[in-house]
C-alpha cells in the first residue's frame, strides 16, 4: 500500500514555508505531494499563505487580506526573501514534478479551486484539504473524483471525539478519502477506526517534539498512512529506514 510524503507547507524547516524555496527542496528530498496553504488576497487573487496576517513569517504587518496582491508581493519573507505566490502559478510551476495537497484557509474558496484544478487538468494529481467538512464535501460533489482530507484537529461539523464514539459512522454521508489530525492526539483508535471506514488516516506537526523521528515511526507502526513532514530532511531518513523494514 502507498504511503504518503508529504512536504509540510514545503518545509517548515532552514527555508521559508509556503515559499518556491520550500517547495523545491521538499521535492529534492522526495516528497510525492507539497502541502499549502490557501486564502485570498483584497483583489480576490488566491494566494498561498497560511497565516490571516502577514507578522509572523514576513516583513509585513496586518491583515493578509486587506492587501491586493500587487502589494503583498512587495513584501519578502524574513529568512529567505522569498515572495507571496499566487496559487495558479504554483499549479504552473510544478505540474508533472509533484502532487498537491491543497488546505483551505478561508471559507467559500473551493469553488473557484475546483475550477482550477479542472482547467489545469491536475484533478488526479491534488489532495483538497480543510477544516470545513460542508466546503470540502461540496468539492467533492462537484469533482467526485477528487480526493478530500479532512483536518480534523480543530474541524467544523465533525469533531475528534464524534468521529470516535460514532459506532454507525456513516462513509456515504461523509465521502472523506482522508482524515488528518495533530501528532499528539493520534491513538490506535483513531487509525483503526479510519481504516474501517476505508479511509486513510494523516498525521502532521512534528516540530514539537526533541526527536522527530521516533514520533513519525511510532506512528508508521501504529499504521499511519501518511506523514506531513516538516523538515525535509527526515522525509529521505523515513524512506530509507522503511525501506530496511521491508
Amino acid at each position: 500500500m502507498t504511503f504518503f510524503f508529504i512536504g509540510h507547507r514545503g518545509t517548515r524547516k532552514d527555508f521559508d514555508e509556503n515559499t518556491i524555496k520550500a517547495f523545491d527542496y521538499a521535492i529534492d528530498s522526495g516528497a510525492m505531494y507539497i502541502e499549502f496553504d490557501v486564502r485570498k488576497s483584497k483583489d480576490n487573487h488566491l494566494i498561498i499563505f497560511h497565516d490571516e496576517t502577514l507578522e509572523r513569517t514576513t516583513n509585513g504587518s496586518g491583515k493578509v487580506n486587506s492587501y491586493t496582491y500587487d502589494e503583498l508581493k512587495k513584501y519578502r519573507t524574513k529568512n529567505n526573501n522569498q515572495k507571496v505566490s499566487l496559487l495558479s502559478d504554483i499549479l504552473t510551476k510544478y505540474h508533472n514534478k509533484i502532487n498537491f495537497m491543497i488546505e483551505l484557509k478561508e471559507k467559500g474558496i473551493q469553488d473557484e479551486i475546483g475550477r482550477m484544478i479542472i482547467e489545469k487538468n491536475i484533478i488526479k494529481n491534488c489532495i483538497i484539504s480543510g477544516r470545513s467538512l460542508i466546503e470540502i464535501i461540496k468539492l467533492k460533489k462537484i469533482i467526485p473524483t477528487c480526493l478530500i482530507c479532512y483536518n480534523i484537529t480543530k474541524g467544523k461539523e465533525l469533531t475528534l471525539k464524534s468521529f470516535l464514539d460514532d459506532e454507525k459512522f456513516n462513509k456515504i454521508k461523509f465521502p472523506i478519502d482522508m482524515i488528518s489530525l495533530r501528532s499528539n492526539q493520534v491513538s490506535i483508535e483513531f487509525i483503526e477506526k479510519c481504516h474501517n471506514n476505508d479511509i486513510l488516516a494523516f498525521s502532521w506537526d512534528f516540530l514539537i517534539y526533541e526527536d522527530p523521528l521516533q514520533k513519525i515511526k511510532e506512528l508508521i507502526r501504529l499504521g499511519i498512512d501518511g506523514i506531513l513532514f516538516d523538515d525535509y530532511q527526515n522525509i529521505s531518513k523515513i524512506k530509507e529506514w522503511k525501506d530496511l523494514l521491508i
